[in-house]
């Protein structure tokens, strides 16, 4: 790929994404596409794995689900930037010291995606960890750049397990909980995790972490308090439901894995009722939560 295609489509990322410079272009697959979907199986797999964590948090609507992992819904409540990358998942965050402890496995077993390992801690503020189950990697930084080095230390803070701590029992039985996903709802399913920070940089949509509401547009409601952290990820066959309250409203959420240049490559979103089909060859992610302007919350999961 000529080195000024290399920078363009590092520039969009950036501009979408919110990547870091050093990161984005380390990012760039050599196949002239943003690379957001390029990835190894196993990192779309792990990429699937950490949507059914980030979104399913147990309330009114579901009771506690275990399958895959287990609160880290709470990841929502930190700005984390997301760098997809071909052979692992990057995130940058000025409190990696915070998040961390949700991601990876420990003694109190509280929150973990299970099978997640400690590698390496890096200089004062990088996790570098790899999923057990998939081979896959996943990295928590503080860096701005969105890059580390220097020689491993030990971890600061944290009595985490390590990569030579295979896969336990209480591990083994989320993981044989988790549906069969297709490929292309696994595609779905990693393209949301991929998102959580992107934003059009005209203004038009944005996601927020699926936390705050980035955009002041005229006629569209203002989310209030009531509910506003639940969220449930559950699936009918090839057919998934992603319902929330807050933010981000269903047509950012849409828009983000479907609009040039940033979408899932063959992806389109349907407006079915008050929902948002998003399908993917024979997969369809439906989205549940507030619409634009001039609609009105779904009153019951479709």
């Amino acid at each position: 790929m000529p080195r000024s295609t290399d920078k363009s489509l590092a520039r969009t990322r950036m501009q979408f994404l919110g990547e870091p410079r050093q990161a984005a272009l380390g990012a760039v697959p050599r196949d002239s596409t943003l690379g957001l979907e390029t990835c190894s199986p196993a990192q779309r797999r792990l990429r699937a794995l950490l949507a059914l964590g980030l979104f399913n948090r147990p309330g009114a609507w579901q009771p506690y689900r275990e399958a895959a992992a287990r609160g880290l819904h709470t990841l929502v409540a930190y700005d984390i930037i997301v760098s997809a990358q071909f052979e692992q998942l990057v995130f940058i965050t000025d409190v990696p010291h915070n998040a961390t402890p949700y991601l990876l496995p420990r003694p109190d077993g509280v929150t973990s995606l299970p099978g997640l390992r400690l590698e390496e801690f890096r200089g004062p503020c990088t996790y570098l960890t790899r999923h057990l189950p998939t081979g896959a990697k996943l990295v928590i930084t503080g860096n701005r750049s969105g890059t580390w080095n220097g020689a491993p230390r030990p971890s600061p803070q944290w009595d985490f397990h390590t990569a030579d701590r295979p896969l336990m029992k209480t591990e083994r039985s989320r993981l044989n909980q988790v549906p069969e996903i297709s490929d292309e709802a696994e595609q779905l399913l990693a393209g949301l995790i991929c998102r959580i920070a992107a934003r059009d940089p005209h203004s038009r949509w944005a996601i927020g972490n699926w936390f705050s509401g980035l955009l002041e547009r005229p006629g569209w409601h203002r989310i209030g308090d009531e509910g506003r952290y639940e969220k449930q990820l559950s699936e009918v066959g090839n057919r998934w439901t992603l319902r929330w309250s807050g933010f981000p409203y269903a047509n950012d959420a849409a828009a983000s894995l479907t609009s040039a240049p940033i979408g899932i490559p063959g992806a389109v979103a349907h407006v079915v009722d008050d929902c948002i089909d998003v399908r993917l060859g024979h997969a369809v992610l439906r989205l549940f939560a507030w619409r634009g302007p001039s609609r009105q919350k779904a009153g019951a999961a479709l």
